[in-house]
């Protein structure tokens, strides 16, 4: 055991305290030593303690909601930006489809045309996504 000096005053509280809790006075020593020691927090900075406490942990709360809302931004702009390339492809595949019908080629041309299309299309919607800056989105959102 190791001893320790404080002033009158604050002799007197830790002997007030500790019997108020029902621990020694060496307990209720090393309990407040171990508070502030693990907090890092200054003991002679009173007013600054419990805010500085209530802010830490508001900031790190703060920290994890905004960085979650920013993945959930990214995944539904991406999924958005996904699903107006394949529409656009779509459109463009189904006027082919369109003109190749008035052409006279009959059933067996039209279902190779089918195939190449929805090859085209998914081509498409993969160079559309291809060409997107991501780091970009993933900046911006």
């Amino acid at each position: 055991m190791k001893h320790v000096t404080v002033s009158g005053p604050a002799h007197r509280q830790v002997g007030a305290e500790s019997s108020r809790l029902g621990l020694t006075r060496t307990e209720y020593a090393d309990a407040a030593i171990r508070y502030f020691a693990e907090r890092g927090l200054n003991p002679v900075e009173a007013q600054a303690r419990e805010g500085q406490l209530i802010m830490a942990e508001i900031k790190r709360l703060g920290d994890r909601v905004f960085s979650y809302l920013q993945e959930q931004e990214r995944g539904l702009l991406l999924e958005m930006v996904r699903s107006q390339l394949r529409q656009q492809a779509v459109q463009e595949q189904t006027l082919r489809v369109v003109e190749n019908l008035l052409a006279p080629e009959g059933g067996e041309a039209l279902h190779k045309i089918q195939q190449r299309n929805q090859a085209r299309i998914a081509e498409a919607t993969a160079a559309g996504l291809a060409a997107m800056d991501i780091k970009a989105l993933n900046k911006k959102s």
